[in-house]
């Protein structure tokens, strides 16, 4: 039994997003102020259009798998596992938008791991939880904050600097 309705789901929810990403991006972050420099919107966009392409390729392996299941007579339902995946990666990823906005990056990304983790991925093991969050953030931060010295979102209800 494949995956095929769930994969179809989620990638193009994730084209869908991906293109509201972009939208974003070029209504909100200022472009390059001389020709020829990538400026601060190259790193977004790329983004973009690589989770767009994930998207598109994600949808079109799932319709072809849906189609050569149709035609050997195998079409499985879907079931409430897949869509309970599909589900709460979408609202994963809309908690995590809403959580950045509010907390900021360094609290946001931690929580979201670990929520997604535990109940999406089933990870039972607090240790490996815990670890896997805090390392992951606290390596995003290194890399973007200190040594690239790029600003993450601080958040609108954090009151220290």
């Amino acid at each position: 039994m494949g995956l095929h309705r769930l994969d179809r789901w989620l990638g193009s929810s994730l084209t869908v997003l991906a293109l509201g990403w972009l939208w974003l991006v070029y209504e909100y972050i200022p472009g390059a102020r001389m020709e020829g420099e990538p400026g601060p919107r190259a790193f977004p966009v790329l983004l973009g259009i690589v989770l767009a392409g994930l998207g598109v390729v994600m949808t079109l392996q799932a319709v072809a798998s849906a189609t050569r299941e149709r035609a050997a007579g195998t079409t499985p339902s879907l079931t409430s596992r897949e869509a309970w995946l599909a589900t709460g990666t979408f609202g994963v990823l809309v908690l995590y938008a809403f959580l950045l906005d509010k907390v900021g990056f360094v609290v946001a990304t931690p929580v979201v791991i670990a929520l997604a983790m535990y109940f999406l991925v089933q990870v039972r093991n607090w240790m490996l939880l815990g670890s896997l969050a805090i390392g992951f953030t606290l390596g995003c931060w290194v890399i973007f904050d200190v040594l690239l010295g790029t600003p993450l979102p601080s958040g609108l209800w954090v009151i220290w600097p």
